[in-house]
């Protein structure tokens, strides 16, 4: 027996050292460098939608943006920037985010980050962590020529492109996240940046994409089928950024709404706990940050008219966050157009 257990501890003892030696997914630096952007809003504007035409995207989901008031297209004292979700475009926070721009009169960017919105079934097969802050990035910069000062809004992985955003630009006014991507749920998504991670995902999803179906029009607005790649992708960067030496560098002050009603009705896309373990560790001071459970959204999207049973409760609560802790000023009438 003694020798059998030997044996056995042997085998074990293999076995791990070659699962520990075993590949592991790498990206290679990137030395695409980013364009410059127009400063002229006009120019700006055609820019962006030249950029988008060529982009191979679904109708209706180019990054665009929304005038404060579209027969100026001048610059407001504060712009708001929508970053959405893993494979979701601008419709992931509709109408929120604009309802939040039109009562502000703040210009809105909405966004549209690398790789999303496309057509193509080999969409995400090129996403890596650099091309993916850089769009965050990007969108920051637009954020900038559009206003004064920025507030930036995010959902879901978006939230936690925000945070990343947050870490590294302390001159950011204020920051939305609803139900941030600090973890994914399923705790077994972790794997994908472990040894062995691109053979584990390809052998659970029988291949190298991921299918997924939509109901009642969100196929328009999320990607229905994408490359195994952008699970790699998004779990290498919430390894790397969303850490609690990356959340004591955030200072501005923080809103984060998300869905949790009970232990058997709460967001089943993100960890609830992540996010709250998260929001403790953030070195925003407890009087500049709020949290916001909405039990009525019943779904991990909380501010999309396709998803949420609780819109109106979504937009209230952001709305008094950023009038009494941003101390953002409501316009009077009406400026905004959709």
């Amino acid at each position: 027996m003694k020798r059998i257990l030997l044996v056995l501890t042997g085998v074990i003892a293999l076995l791990a050292v070659g699962y520990m030696a075993g590949p592991r997914p790498q990206f290679a630096p990137s030395l695409q460098k980013t364009a410059a952007l127009p400063t002229d809003l006009v120019l700006l504007e055609r820019d962006i939608a030249n950029s988008e035409s060529r982009a191979g995207l679904k109708p209706d989901n180019e990054a665009r943006i929304i005038w404060a008031d579209s027969t100026r297209k001048a610059k407001t004292p504060v712009s708001m920037v929508y970053i959405p979700g893993f494979g979701a475009t601008w419709a992931e926070g509709d109408p929120v985010h604009k309802k939040l721009a039109k009562h502000f009169g703040c210009n809105l960017y909405l966004a549209r980050p690398e790789e999303h919105g496309l057509t193509s079934p080999d969409a995400f097969k090129g996403l890596t962590p650099a091309n993916y802050k850089a769009s965050a990035e990007r969108a920051l910069a637009i954020g900038k020529l559009l206003g004064d000062r920025v507030v930036v809004l995010g959902t879901s992985a978006g939230g936690m492109l925000t945070l990343y955003l947050a870490e590294r630009h302390p001159e950011i006014m204020g920051l939305v996240l609803y139900s941030p991507c600090i973890a994914v749920a399923n705790p077994a998504l972790k794997l994908v940046t472990k040894p062995w991670g691109e053979q584990i995902v390809r052998q659970v999803m029988n291949g190298d994409y991921v299918n997924n179906t939509y109901r009642n029009g969100r196929e328009k607005y999320w990607l229905t089928k994408y490359h195994i790649n952008g699970l790699i992708t998004l779990q290498t960067m919430m390894d790397e950024y969303m850490t609690p030496a990356e959340f004591a560098k955030v200072k501005q002050p923080l809103f984060m709404g998300y869905y949790y009603k009970d232990e058997d009705n709460q967001d089943k896309v993100v960890s609830v706990a992540a996010m709250l373990e998260m929001y403790d560790q953030l070195g925003t001071s407890p009087d500049q940050k709020q949290k916001v459970a909405f039990p009525k959204a019943g779904e991990h999207v909380i501010a999309s008219h396709f998803t949420s049973h609780d819109l109106d409760g979504v937009y209230q609560a952001t709305e008094q966050f950023l009038t009494k802790t941003v101390k953002m000023t409501p316009v009077s009438g009406t400026l905004a157009s959709n």
